[in-house]
């Protein structure tokens, strides 16, 4: 069962522990990222997760990853669209000395100029390595979140990068610390001892207000749910395909979402696999994922093929979402996940951990402990996942983007295949 205490100021700190490991998790989780930067300010959030952790680093006069290694510690962050993750696990003879390192982190940024430079080259190595701007990726996410803050990337640009100085960096860090807008979580071994101990280190610390309590609610683009059911075509040296679909989340419980998802894209037995994979030849594997808020998503897939199947393979894929408008896959090949494996989760800390965090408190969810998510997860029916086709894949809702040689794209036959979804 979660448990939770609050430091001085407010600051919840969640916990569900398991006595039974030997390791344990400690996060903090910031309400942060591209959802709630200004254009002017894209990349901020993912640029301070780098500096933090270095500013750890130079306060312990280059300390820390001796010390790190020594213990048997790991240490770092991950930055999404919505949240900042930061994030210490190890052996619990060691909590103390991790929660003395990741408290360092809420300190105020101690970089020179020259420190702070080579953090922003490690990030714009980053952005070199995952492809910028160029990627079938990022043009997809221009296309979906086309006009809002959730179009930019994560990591914002090189040019913009260049702008930000420590100055306005140690600025945006305290309001990025605000109280309302972050948790801590404790997840596997740490008993009422360790929890104390942690609570004693935070109340030591002060954290601002913002005023501003962020509820992970997506701006919403004018051309969401009335797309134009017209492909969009992008120079690319392989033919690769990526499909978007809109979807209203504030319609649909957690539970709905996760087995529709999984339903079509989830294991081995899947439609998408065993007739774009396994029957067809048409690919080897794709790429799916589900970007979710309070109120709105998007529901994605993206695969690479060759150009004389392009066509063929995309008719196939709309075939897939047809057919489960009439015909929903057995539940019971992916209700496994949440019911049988459910509690997997609590023989790994850090799963335990992001899975909490995010569901119950970043997507709000009402899940007290894992028995209650397993009951909504039964509730959910093959009927409801039939009606949730029958509103999500439709023409309106359609995003496709194909990057190849532009002129072997058939830009036309493919929009005649969206059309088959209808309105």
């Amino acid at each position: 069962m979660e448990q939770c205490i609050y430091t001085k100021d407010g600051i919840p700190v969640y916990s569900y522990l398991n006595p039974h490991l030997h390791s344990f998790s400690l996060c903090l989780y910031v309400k942060a990222g591209p959802l709630y930067e200004a254009e002017e300010e894209n990349g901020m959030a993912h640029l301070l997760e780098h500096a933090v952790i270095r500013s750890v680093d130079r306060r312990m006069e280059g300390g820390l990853y001796p010390l790190l290694d020594r213990l048997g510690l790991s240490l770092g962050g991950a930055t999404y669209k919505e949240f900042v993750q930061f994030y210490v696990s190890g052996a619990v003879r060691h909590w103390k000395e991790a929660v003395d390192i990741f408290v360092r982190l809420l300190d105020p940024l101690s970089l020179s100029a020259k420190e702070l430079d080579v953090e922003k080259k490690r990030v714009e190595a980053e952005i070199r390595e995952y492809g910028g701007r160029k990627t079938l990726e990022a043009r997809t996410e221009r296309e979906v979140w086309k006009g809002t803050s959730l179009m930019r990337p994560i990591t914002g640009t090189k040019k913009r990068l260049k702008t930000y100085g420590l100055a306005e960096l140690e600025r945006f860090r305290e309001g990025f610390l605000a109280r309302e807008n972050l948790f801590f979580y404790v997840t596997g071994r740490c008993g009422e001892e360790g929890i104390s101990y942690l609570k004693e280190q935070l109340d030591k610390r002060e954290f601002g207000r913002s005023g501003e309590v962020r509820k992970n609610m997506a701006p919403v683009p004018e051309v969401f749910f009335h797309r134009t059911g017209k492909p969009v075509a992008a120079k690319g040296d392989d033919t690769e395909v990526a499909i978007a679909f809109d979807v209203d989340t504030s319609r649909y419980s957690d539970a709905q979402l996760s087995l529709f998802f999984d339903m079509i894209f989830t294991g081995d037995n899947c439609p998408f696999y065993q007739e774009m994979s396994e029957k067809t030849g048409y690919i080897y594997s794709y790429g799916e994922q589900f970007e979710r808020y309070r109120n709105i998503g998007s529901l994605q897939v993206s695969y690479q093929v060759s150009p004389g199947k392009l066509l063929a393979s995309f008719k196939k894929a709309v075939d897939i979402f047809e057919e489960l408008k009439k015909k929903p896959g057995d539940l019971s090949y992916v209700r496994s996940i949440y019911l049988d494996n459910g509690e997997l989760q609590l023989d790994d800390a850090a799963e335990l951990n992001w899975n909490r965090a995010y569901d119950c408190h970043i997507l709000e969810e009402p899940y007290g402990d894992i028995e209650a998510r397993k009951k909504a997860f039964r509730q959910v029916t093959e009927e409801q996942m039939r009606q949730m086709a029958r509103e999500i894949f439709r023409t309106g809702n359609m995003t496709v983007i194909v990057r190849g040689r532009k002129k072997q794209i058939p830009k036309k036959k493919l929009a005649a295949q969206m059309e088959r979804l209808g309105s």
